[in-house]
């Protein structure tokens, strides 16, 4: 079935899944109802969007939004588990997207960001705040987004490049395509090995003395390969396929002792979309997708494997009446199937079908537009609650505009808490709550700042916490308030070839148990584990000529461990520095950059007893023709 279902969506001349692409072709074919689309999507949203910087290879996303810290990455040692948080309420409630697709586990709810790759050109946005009417379940306090970008140059196109660094690091990268007035293909393949055998001071021995990082080596291959096909002026196919192996061993903690320990990862993910525009005013777009994800994960003798599947079909319409109102409906069908080890019947593929019916209204008043979202789905075995979602944004003149945004949310169980063996409960109910913001923006030619309010509510959150006899199980145990101040801020000076950017962001941000239904009552009012209530980042960026550089530096407060707040992590902060040289010989543009993490040196931990490695460099060359 894998076979087949990858050798469906890879099909020369399908197409991408839709992005933020711009080549001039597609701008041109396309009609005013998909730039209206994009309104449901954004409006009165608060958003962070990843600028440019000085590198010419891929990242990781860990790396990319660690260095400016528009949210909290809970990271392990390098190149292990990595997951994201956005204003406080945990991975479970911050999904990923890569071009449209969820990558949220069906079995666990998470999705590790230290093995999604970030290529140059791709399009990193966070979008802060619930969007369960406009995304599903999960999506509670905010969420990712990667759109990839392919090549719009005529004829015959391509990179490669190969970097090094640190711990026996080592990358390659490259990527070929085509493109003329019809067709826009384009594969894309990186590779990385490292050994990640870094010193760090060992606090946990007695004299903490300085040791080396053991069992920590790891590979990571990513085939990536995108099509479009323009059929006529009133459609489009579009396609995306990548194919994830991934090898890594894991580290042991600061108090535990060397163990073998290794797991593999294989992620298949495909999508379709065709694309009809029968006029100016009306737009359809149908999509179809699956996703396969497997783990095996071995430590001491033993393996444990588990697989999930996911087959998505959905067909959204966008209709624009006139120059103030728009509309969108549509409806999606969802089908999951999981089988691990762990579970009851380890043989048995649990599954679940998933129909949503949604409708959007975009409507503009004055100097401003206001966006309503309603959105019903069906859960078998499950309830799946209605959710809806009002935003907006107003036009002050000088003085600004106004945002505002506010939503009911939702997050089903997963496999995992439905289907553990002896410990899974079938009768879980689905997390729920409401997010609202407010936020002040202003901009002048060379100005911009933001500064946001927001407010959030989950109950019943699902927790596993042991019971009397020691076992953990899953449960509706608390409610969670999260509630703070964002602000963000951009200035840029032009002198002749020479450009000074500079940005900076700050959060505070309490999130506290505000009712306890089952379990220790001593963590009411208390803030989450691993919830800092500080984090500040500032970039620097200096351009001349074909020399770039930047400077980016990240502040993370303090961070409890517990639940009861008695112990925590201390403060840090690191730096970075990013240098990027440009030339051309003949038809070969080049790319020379290097860069130094953690140029402080300092000493930190982000998980308690999780080694990270001091200061580190890497650097490579990559030419594209």
């Amino acid at each position: 079935m894998r076979r087949s279902l990858s050798i469906l969506f890879i099909v020369p001349f399908f197409a991408t899944c839709l992005s933020a692409q711009s080549d001039t072709l597609r701008h041109h074919l396309l009609p005013e109802a998909v730039v209206f689309a994009r309104r449901f999507a954004a409006n009165g949203y608060a958003t962070w969007r990843a600028d440019s910087l000085p590198v010419s290879g891929v990242l990781s996303l860990t790396e990319r939004l660690l260095w400016e810290n528009p949210l909290s990455v809970r990271a392990n040692p390098p190149g292990t588990l990595a997951t994201l948080s956005v204003r406080g309420v945990g991975p479970a409630h911050t999904p990923v997207f890569w071009n449209g697709l969820n990558l949220q586990s069906p079995m666990n709810g998470v999705i590790d960001a230290s093995l999604l790759p970030v290529w140059p050109g791709d399009a990193v946005t966070v979008r802060y705040g619930g969007q369960s009417a406009l995304q599903s379940s999960g999506a509670m306090g905010g969420s990712v987004y990667i759109e990839s970008e392919i090549g719009a140059d005529a004829g015959l196109f391509g990179t490669f490049g190969l970097n090094g660094g640190s711990f026996n690091r080592r990358d390659l990268q490259g990527s070929i395509g085509y493109a003329n007035t019809k067709v826009n293909t384009q594969a894309r393949v990186s590779w990385q090995r490292v050994d990640n055998n870094f010193l760090f001071k060992n606090i946990a021995q007695l004299g903490q003395p300085r040791v080396r990082q053991v069992n920590n080596y790891g590979e990571n291959l990513n085939l990536q390969q995108f099509n479009r096909l323009v059929i006529n002026t009133k459609n489009i196919l579009r396609s995306a396929f990548w194919q994830q192996n991934i090898f890594r061993e894991i580290p042991p903690a600061m108090t535990e002792s060397p163990v073998d320990s290794w797991q593999r990862d294989r992620a298949t993910r495909a999508t379709t979309i065709w694309e009809h525009a029968p006029n100016t005013r009306l737009n359809w777009q149908t999509q179809a997708a699956f996703l396969q994800e497997a783990i095996y994960y071995y430590r001491v003798g033993s393996t444990d494997s588990s697989v999930a599947r996911t087959a998505l079909l959905r067909s959204v319409c966008n209709k624009k009446w006139n120059a103030k109102t728009a509309t969108q409906f549509g409806g999606s069908a969802l089908r999951q199937w999981a089988r691990a080890d762990g579970y009851t019947d380890s043989t048995r593929w649990e599954q679940q079908t998933r129909l949503a019916a949604f409708a959007s209204l975009n409507q503009s008043i004055g100097s401003g537009e206001l966006t309503l979202l309603l959105r019903q789905e069906w859960a078998a075995r499950q309830a799946a609650p209605f959710t809806w979602a009002l935003g907006g944004q107003f036009g002050l003149g000088r003085a600004g505009a106004l945002r505002l945004h506010v939503s009911r949310n939702f997050n089903l169980p997963t496999f995992n808490d439905r289907f553990w063996r002896n410990l899974g409960r079938p009768d879980l109910l689905p997390e729920k709550g409401y997010s609202a913001d407010a936020g002040w923006q202003y901009k002048k030619s060379n100005f911009s700042t933001e500064l946001t309010a927001f407010n959030l509510i989950l109950d019943n959150w699902i927790l596993w916490q042991p019971g009397s006899d020691g076992q953990f199980r899953p449960g509706n145990l608390r409610k969670v308030w999260s509630r703070g101040l964002e602000w963000n801020g951009a200035w840029q000076h032009d002198t002749g070839l020479w450009r000074l950017k500079i940005k900076g962001r700050y959060q505070f941000s309490t999130t506290t148990n505000v009712a306890v239904y089952a379990g220790e009552a001593s963590v009411l009012r208390k803030q989450l584990p691993y919830t800092p209530q500080h984090t500040a980042a500032v970039s620097l960026q200096l351009t001349h000529g074909r020399f770039s550089s930047a400077y980016l530096h990240q502040l993370t407060g303090p961070r409890f461990t517990t639940t009861d707040n008695r112990t925590d992590l201390p403060a840090f902060q690191t730096g970075t520095i990013l240098l990027q040289y440009l030339f051309k010989i003949r038809q070969l543009r080049f790319s020379v950059d290097c860069r130094v993490e953690n140029i402080w040196n300092t000493s930190y931990q982000i998980i308690a007893y999780r080694a990270q490695p001091g200061r580190s460099w890497r650097g490579g060359i990559t030419f594209a023709w």
